[in-house]
């Protein structure tokens, strides 16, 4: 399967997201929606953490589909971290600087705030800090 959704951990507070190329729109939003039935078992913030090292570039029209997801607001949703390689950082942060740029006017893109890793390590080693910051 080229898009993975799954408990991080056996706590129920962290989903896994793991993309493998070729993988399309329709893997995409099929992923979305398992994330959110697993924000709906659940009674407490949820973190996400998504590894695209393997995933390659999105496919042609990413804006209206990042955009969709970035709308998202469910109450049970929290940290968003994306391990990821450099190039698709850059991209990424292209997509959500056109993104602002050509919804600034409307007010209707909120921009989501997620954390950039190199590796699982550093991502659960960010959302532990996280936590305990907040905790504090």
């Amino acid at each position: 399967m080229p898009v993975t959704v799954d408990w991080d951990n056996p706590e129920q507070t962290t989903i896994l997201i793991t993309f493998h190329r070729p993988w399309t729109w329709k893997d995409f939003d099929a992923s979305v929606a398992q994330m959110l039935q697993l924000f709906d078992t659940v009674s407490h913030q949820v973190n996400i953490i998504i590894d695209i090292r393997e995933g390659g570039l999105p496919p042609p029209d990413a804006i209206p589909h990042f955009k969709r997801v970035a709308e998202i607001d469910h109450p049970n949703g929290g940290q968003l971290v994306l391990i990821a390689p450099t190039t698709v950082v850059r991209f990424i942060n292209g997509i959500v600087r056109v993104m602002k740029l050509a919804f600034s006017g409307s007010g209707s893109f909120k921009a989501p705030k997620f954390i950039f890793t190199h590796s699982p390590e550093e991502a659960h080693a960010y959302l532990r800090n996280h936590q305990t910051t907040k905790a504090s």
